[in-house]
């Protein structure tokens, strides 16, 4: 197996779900979420999916899968136990250039889909290649435990001092000719670059005071130096 772990863009994205079962259910939470635009084939529904039809989030084909109906969709998630018809789909789907997951069936999968916790904007995605679900199972709720919210709240303020640090750079680089853009890349000497490992000191030092917003985002913005002057290299400028 060669599975190469992605995070793939689903805004807006056509995904077709072959089922309407308590598996197809767990698909369309997660692809809704994500904006997915879903369509549904199947000749009958269980109720949680059945809403998702009705409150308009999906679209439904109600009647069983036939040769075609996967053209025009860029992803195919099979939610089935019919061995058969997964493999047809299956092989169609490849032919058509189109990727396809097929539950519990590895045989019949381009992709498979990793057990995931998401807090915020922090999202961490467990895999063991799909040779042990109990094992993905384990991971992920000792996951869930360490994803506290003082873990999401951070993740907020870093993704603000990052806005700031880019915000330096431009200004930095505005005015430098050994500066690169897009984005400012900064010259090696830089006095105001601020190296990896300052971030990860950074986030140390912030990490205990979560509990104040304020405190901790003025705390992260002091040990990034991101509320002094910018510094000027004169031979630079």
């Amino acid at each position: 197996m060669g599975y190469y772990p992605i995070f793939m863009e689903m805004n807006g994205r056509p995904v077709l779900v072959v089922g309407g079962g308590h598996v197809a259910e767990e698909k369309l939470v997660k692809l809704v979420e994500a904006g997915a635009r879903v369509t549904v084939v199947a000749p009958a529904l269980i109720p949680a999916v059945r809403a998702f039809v009705d409150g308009g989030r999906a679209r439904l084909l109600e009647r069983g899968y036939q040769p075609g109906d996967l053209l025009g969709f860029e992803l195919v998630m099979i939610a089935t136990d019919d061995g058969e018809l997964n493999r047809a789909i299956a092989g169609e789907a490849r032919a058509a250039g189109v990727w396809v997951n097929a539950a519990d069936d590895a045989a019949n999968c381009d992709f498979i889909l990793p057990a995931l916790v998401k807090r915020g904007t922090v999202t961490v995605a467990m895999s063991t290649a799909g040779t042990s679900p109990a094992m993905a199972r384990w991971l992920r709720e000792r996951m869930e435990e360490f994803l506290s919210d003082e873990v999401a709240a951070l993740a907020g303020l870093l993704a603000e001092a990052r806005v700031l640090a880019r915000d330096r750079d431009r200004a930095c680089a505005s005015g430098c000719a050994l500066a690169r853009t897009p984005p400012p890349l900064l010259c090696a000497p830089c006095p105001n670059r601020i190296a990896a490992d300052r971030w990860q000191e950074a986030i140390a030092a912030v990490l205990p005071l979560l509990r104040d917003g304020d405190v901790a985002r003025a705390q992260l913005v002091a040990a990034l130096g991101l509320d002094r002057p910018l510094l000027a290299r004169a031979e630079a400028r």
